[in-house]
Parts: structure tokens; sequence; C-alpha cells
């Protein structure tokens, strides 16, 4: 009977970390869907630099989010022994990719928003701190109930606020801080001329 169970609870185990790393792959695929569309949006001559552009943003998003960001959300770090962090079949390591290929989407969609209007250091820079700290702030807020929020809203209107999919978390704050750094970089160069709206070709 001992063994029957071990046997099930390993099953559980590996479907779950299963479950997780399908997700991961399939949220780590949108990101190629981020990078075609900034690329369609760009003039030619800067489709390079896009593209470039998003898949450095992830390798920030990466290291950033492995030594500070994943802390600060969940108090977790992988200054552990390996046999740790294996356990369950690795479900901590895949859940960290899960919530990395989202962390890493924070900086896409910026980068999509302010498409030629930023320079690449001081862009990559930004990458670090918003993945860092920005970011995993709100997500802990949120999917780890950090600071008491959710148990003021449950007390309050009797429900916490549930986000499984991360259009708040990750899409919302990602718009939100787009959406200031469009105001503060203002427009594309070359996007008026003599106070007219210049149409730029489209690319592909």
């Amino acid at each position: 009977m001992e063994n029957l169970n071990s046997a099930v609870e390993t099953l559980i185990h590996g479907s779950n970390t299963l479950f997780i790393l399908l997700g991961a792959i399939m949220v780590l695929a949108m990101h190629a869907g981020f990078a075609f569309l900034e690329v369609g949006t760009v003039r030619h001559k800067n489709q390079v630099n896009a593209l470039s552009k998003i898949l450095s943003d992830f390798a920030i998003s990466a290291l950033a989010y492995f030594f500070v960001g994943y802390w600060v959300a969940y108090g977790v770090t992988f200054l552990e022994p390996a046999s740790t962090l294996t356990a369950g079949n690795g479900y901590a390591l895949v859940k960290f990719f899960f919530l990395l290929t989202f962390a890493a989407a924070i900086p896409a969609i910026i980068s999509g928003g302010i498409a030629e209007r930023a320079k690449f250091a001081p862009q990559l820079c930004a990458t670090l701190l918003i993945v860092a700290f920005v970011y995993p702030f709100f997500e802990g807020l949120i999917w780890n109930r950090n600071f008491g929020l959710q148990a003021w809203l449950t007390e309050r209107f009797g429900a916490a606020f549930h986000d499984f999919a991360g259009s708040v978390v990750v899409h919302a704050v990602g718009g939100w801080l787009a959406f200031g750094a469009v105001i503060l970089l203002g427009q594309r160069n070359g996007r008026y001329r003599d106070g007219r709206l210049v149409a730029f070709a489209p690319s592909n």
C-alpha cells in the first residue's frame, strides 16, 4: 500500500510539473509574438534594433528575476541545496521558469510601446530595475498576498482580488509603465512634420 501511495504521489508531482512546464513554454512562445509585433511596427531601418532589444530584454529579465525579483515577490532564493530545489520532480524550478516568462513580458510590452523612442542602453537599465523591483512588488501584492492587501480586500468586500492569467499583474502593469514612458519620451523622430502626422511605411 505504501508503494502504491508513493507511486501516486510521484505521478501527481510529475503531472503538476509537466502542466506548469507546458504553460511556461506557451507563455515563452508569446515573446516571439511580442518580437514580431514590434518588428512590424517600426521602420525597416530599425527592425534589427527592435529584435535585438527584445532578446536582450529577456536576458536581462532572467538575471534580474533570478537574483532579486523572485525574492522580492515570494521571499524565495535559490541559495539552497540541489536536492531541495529538485524535490517534487523539480516543481520549484519549473514554477520559477513559468513566472519568469511573465516577468519578462513586462519589458516586452514596454518595448513595443516606446518603439523608436528610447536608446538601447537606458532601456536595458530600466528593464533591470523594473523586473528586479517594480513588477515583483505588484506580483507579490496580488499573487503572494504581500503587505495585507488581499486580506483587506477580503475583509472589506468579502472576496480577494483574483488574477489567474496576469491580465492586471502583467499586462496592465506593463501597459501603465509603457504609457508613462511614452508621455515622458514623446513621439517618434520624424512622426510629425510642420504639425502634420507623417505615416510610416509598414514593414515585415
